[in-house]
């Protein structure tokens, strides 16, 4: 078939329009972050993925995430895979349906090394302390200063007793 002036040739006309489209998709996937935005699951599932290829899609009307990967092969089957968005609170973790965890996560306090000294010899004091209670326990449980005491105790029982008997016998 001749070429005749004045009549586009088809073959670049088509190859212009294929250049249009894929630059098109590539400019809604970075102004979408690396998503392309679907109206729904169908728009998703017929999307044209190219051979070795992944295209992520967000759904504009409900929480979902779609992905449809190509391999390598034109043979091989389009894999779709489809995720659904839950929002979460950063302090608040779904432990099971019921559970829930309502400390913050990750919180992590840091002592400086002059803070981590003075705790350091506070514990050393406190354990000197409690040395000292002890041997002052143990002094005072064996200490013959007690045991004395109660001798004189028992020896004034005694006396008083003795004066009582006396005193009633006469």
């Amino acid at each position: 078939m001749p070429y005749y002036q004045g009549y586009p040739n088809y073959n670049q006309f088509y190859y212009q329009q294929m250049q249009n489209m894929q630059q098109q998709n590539q400019n809604q996937q970075i102004q979408n972050g690396g998503f392309v935005s679907a109206p729904s699951i169908d728009y998703a599932r017929n999307y044209p993925v190219a051979p070795g290829n992944s295209v992520t899609f967000k759904d504009e009307n409900k929480p979902y995430i779609y992905t449809k990967t190509l391999g390598y092969s034109q043979l091989d089957q389009p894999i779709f895979e489809k995720y659904r968005l839950i929002k979460e609170e950063d302090d608040v973790v779904k432990v099971q349906d019921s559970e829930e965890i309502t400390e913050p996560i990750s919180t992590v306090e840091y002592f400086s090394k002059e803070e981590l000294d003075i705790l350091k010899a506070e514990i050393k004091n406190s354990k000197i302390e409690i040395e000292n209670l002890k041997t002052e326990i143990e002094n005072l449980k064996s200490n013959s200063d007690i045991s004395d005491i109660k001798d004189e105790i028992n020896f004034l029982k005694e006396l008083i007793e003795g004066d009582k008997k006396e005193s009633d016998s006469k």
